[in-house]
């Protein structure tokens, strides 16, 4: 449209049949009630939680309600003697492969079956392979009433850096 070559697909809907390789247009009637191709006016505003049929979460609050430790941090903590339990939500075979001693092993996927069975009086320290599961068993176990979460920064591959480089890496 910019350099005015080619046609434009105005009033036409573009059909791609990806399997049979194939493309076809379809022409459409303009009508003004239209949400596309009438009035372009916003009107009023949606309500989101209505719209989607969820409550909006905020984020801040999401953020707060565990704090992040770093691999340095919980080797000191742990060398003090404190009595921390480490839960490792990576799977199985990555479990095989590393992990930090003393911790135990919840898959992700099993955390919410297995969450009852910790002992809410200790803190607990979540960590994974780079750090991208971790917070979602953070936030799980933080919404199931465990006061004390800590999300270990960087999971295990950190951990490897900074403390023990004698663990294989994956």
């Amino acid at each position: 449209m910019i350099l005015g070559v080619g046609e434009p697909l105005a009033v036409r809907l573009l059909l791609i049949d990806t399997l049979g390789m194939q493309f076809r247009t379809v022409q459409c009637s303009q009508g003004s009630a239209c949400p596309a191709c009438g009035t372009r006016e916003i009107r009023s505003l949606i309500d989101y939680e209505q719209f989607c049929g969820v409550r909006a979460q905020r984020r801040s609050a999401r953020r707060r309600r565990f704090v992040e430790l770093t691999p340095r941090e919980l080797q000191s903590r742990l060398s003090r003697g404190e009595e921390l339990q480490l839960i490792d939500v990576r799977e199985q075979f990555e479990w095989d492969i590393a992990r930090i001693p003393g911790a135990r092993l919840v898959p992700l996927a099993t955390l919410p079956d297995v969450a009852e069975t910790l002992d809410h009086g200790r803190e607990i320290v979540v960590y994974c392979k780079g750090g991208s599961r971790q917070p979602g068993g953070c936030s799980h176990l933080a919404d199931a009433g465990f006061a004390r979460v800590a999300n270990l920064t960087g999971g295990i591959l950190r951990w490897q850096e900074e403390v023990d480089p004698t663990l294989p890496r994956y």
